[in-house]
């Protein structure tokens, strides 16, 4: 007879594979410091001779029940690679908002083409008074600078509720996960694959903080439909802010029609709230009827009341 040998069940040793693909991919993460600093200094270097924005900025849709935004982001809120603000992913998510919602916009912008997460919330504001969703857009710079995961999603932690101490507990949080970076120019194999990975890991930060923050959404950029071809063969920024824009704006206009909801729910409870303690008070005051224990007025005053 064979010796009893357990069954293992299937996929009873995939967390011990999760863990031992998570722990190479930070191993192999760390040991490519050098090559993403490469990379990080080669992008800071892109920045300063870009092409941005030379208009003045216009935030402010005319319309009826106007609503306010607050985005605070790096290259698709401050305008790599266009010359008018009009064509920013903020400005064309604000304008396809507005036209959802049918409603007048107005919006505010912290922006710096390098901005990670950590300096965000280290600012002395995040120009969010009033608004009533924040849409964040960080993360590029993160990535080569290889922000853990852990660091990244405390600072997601901390930017949320920087926001809520400026704009309200109520306003809605909606953070956009990151583009594919590795697609946009030409790069050497091993290099995109650990920008990949760095993304991979950012981005599953990201959506813990959407799962387990009340009222915050994490969206992700919409899929490139190249057929077949590099994305550097048909790239543009003009391009990248559109379709963003596109990705981003039903899930900001889904969450301005819930922060409204839960407004005018709280005001119902609030009005409600307000009649039935005028009708308490009504019922108690001087010469009022008095009301029993079992809720009906003693005998005195039963006449009154019928006869009234």
């Amino acid at each position: 007879m064979h010796p009893h040998h357990p069954t293992r069940q299937p996929g009873s040793d995939a967390p011990a594979r999760r863990r031992a693909a998570r722990l190479a991919s930070a191993l192999l993460l760390a040991a490519a410091q050098p090559l993403f600093r490469f990379h990080l200094e080669v992008y800071r270097r892109e920045m300063a001779s870009s092409i941005f924005p030379r208009d003045e900025r216009s935030p402010l849709i005319a319309g009826p029940r106007p609503e306010r935004l607050a985005f605070i982001g790096s290259v698709a809120v401050a305008g790599l690679g266009v010359l008018s603000h009009g064509m920013t992913t903020s400005s064309q998510t604000a304008r396809r908002v507005a036209e959802s919602r049918r409603r007048g916009l107005s919006w505010s912008e912290l922006t710096s083409p390098v901005l990670t997460a950590h300096t965000a919330v280290t600012m002395p504001s995040l120009t969010a008074q009033g608004a009533d969703a924040v849409v964040v857009l960080l993360g590029i710079a993160d990535v080569l600078g290889v922000t853990s995961p852990a660091s990244w999603e405390a600072s997601l932690r901390l930017l949320v509720s920087r926001v809520r101490e400026e704009a309200g507990p109520d306003v809605a949080v909606v953070v956009a996960e990151l583009p594919p970076m590795a697609d946009f120019r030409p790069i050497p194999p091993l290099a995109k694959r650990l920008i990949t990975a760095q993304i991979a890991r950012l981005d599953a930060a990201t959506r813990r903080v959407a799962a387990t923050e009340d009222g915050v959404t994490a969206v992700p950029f919409p899929a490139w439909d190249l057929d077949g071809l590099f994305v550097q063969d048909l790239f543009s920024w003009a391009t990248m802010h559109r379709k963003w824009a596109e990705g981003l704006a039903p899930s900001v206009a889904a969450a301005l029609a819930d922060v409204e909801r839960r407004r005018s729910g709280s005001r119902r409870r609030h009005d409600a709230g307000v009649r039935l303690a005028t009708q308490i008070a009504s019922a108690v005051r001087p010469g009022g009827p008095r009301v029993l224990r079992g809720g009906t007025a003693d005998a005195a005053d039963q006449g009154s009341l019928s006869a009234s």
